[in-house]
């Protein structure tokens, strides 16, 4: 199968778990292989830490008062 014209057919054929060779001249010059399966990323549980960091409630500045003093400033 020739890449330059079927590339579509052949990440179709890496995406089912095929190794695909590339040659030129008819010697081979890359491999197409498949990820390895990447381990699943942990996110922190922000809203946790949140509560444990504002427990007494947000004492500062809301995020429209923010905007509005940004605004003024020019």
């Amino acid at each position: 199968m020739e890449a330059q014209h079927n590339l579509s057919r052949v990440l179709r054929e890496v995406a089912a778990g095929h190794e695909v060779g590339i040659t030129r001249r008819k010697k081979l010059v890359a491999r197409l292989v498949p990820p390895e399966d990447e381990p699943a990323v942990e996110w922190p549980d922000f809203m946790t830490r949140a509560a444990e960091v504002w427990a007494d409630g947000w004492r500062g500045s809301s995020s429209d008062d923010l905007l509005e003093e940004g605004r003024a400033e020019r």
